[in-house]
Formats: C-alpha cells, sequence, structure tokens
C-alpha cells in the first residue's frame, strides 16, 4: 500500500514540476513576441532588450573633462575630480552645469581637485578644459578616437603654487 502512494505522489511532484517548469519557459520567452510586433513594447520585469536590437544614431555627443599638459597634450580626467557618485551621474552633472553657463566654475572646481591630487597621472596637468566632443561611433569603436568636432566651455588653469 504504501509503494502504490508514493509512486502517485512521485507522479503527483513530477506533473507539478513539468507545469511550473513550462510556466517559467513562457515567462522567460515571453518578451521575445515583441521582436515581431510593429511597435514592440519594454517594461520591467520581462525585457526584450532594446538596448540591444534599437536602431542607434551613428553620432554621439559626450560632454566630459579634458586635461592638458604642459607640452599641450591632452588626456581624459577621471570623472571624480567633477563629482561624487558614479560614472553616469557625474556625467549628467557636468551636461547639467554646461546647460546652466556653470562651465567655468566647473573648470575651476576641477582644476582645483588636480593641484590637490596625489595621482602620478595628474601631476602634469597645467590646464582643464570642460569639452563637448562629437564622435561617430563606428570610427571610434574601430579605433579612430578623434571626435568630429569639438567645443570647449571652459577652461581653468592649474595652480599649484603653495598658498
Amino acid at each position: 500500500m504504501g509503494s502504490t502512494a508514493t509512486q502517485s505522489r512521485d507522479r503527483a511532484d513530477k506533473v507539478r514540476f513539468s507545469l511550473a517548469s513550462a510556466a517559467l519557459l513562457g515567462v522567460v520567452l515571453g518578451p521575445l513576441r515583441q521582436n515581431w510586433r510593429s511597435t514592440p513594447r519594454d517594461g520591467f520585469p520581462l525585457s526584450y532588450y532594446p538596448m540591444f536590437s534599437a536602431r542607434r544614431w551613428r553620432t554621439g555627443t559626450v560632454t566630459h573633462l579634458v586635461g592638458v599638459d604642459a607640452g599641450g597634450g591632452t588626456r581624459l580626467l577621471h570623472y571624480r575630480h567633477a563629482g561624487t557618485g558614479g560614472l553616469n551621474q557625474v556625467r549628467r552633472q557636468i551636461r547639467r552645469c554646461v546647460a546652466g553657463d556653470r562651465a567655468h566654475a566647473l573648470a575651476e572646481s576641477v582644476a582645483g581637485s588636480i593641484a590637490r591630487s596625489r595621482s602620478a597621472a595628474d601631476s602634469g596637468i597645467t590646464q582643464v578644459r570642460v569639452v563637448s566632443a562629437r564622435y561617430d561611433y563606428d570610427a571610434y569603436f574601430a579605433g579612430n578616437r578623434v571626435p568630429e568636432r569639438e567645443t570647449v566651455h571652459a577652461s581653468a588653469p592649474v595652480d599649484r603654487s603653495p598658498r
């Protein structure tokens, strides 16, 4: 008697697990149907990942910080000189400063941060620029890091003299 009850319970467990597996598979694969809609909809938590499938622009503009050394060479500065938080958060802050005509104050603040920095990479920087640069994505990811167009919004000298 125990044997048939055990077999019956095992069969019921297999059916429950099969149904649960089928339901989970349906939930995971469900967003794929969005790919065949004329106007796909994306939504949390089930996304069909439009960031990978959506059309992208050929070019993009990035507002960032550039350091200039004594020889005129340039290099990108670390975003931590402009603010706290993550990269994207600080990038938004930089863009807002430029849009709000506060680029010069930002350049002076970053120049002060560079002057106080103990980093060897920052030691040769003599000037800070707040720049918007437009890049061709295909060229950029193929290795050409030269922007199509660049606008310097503000610049400030790095003053390392003792106070």
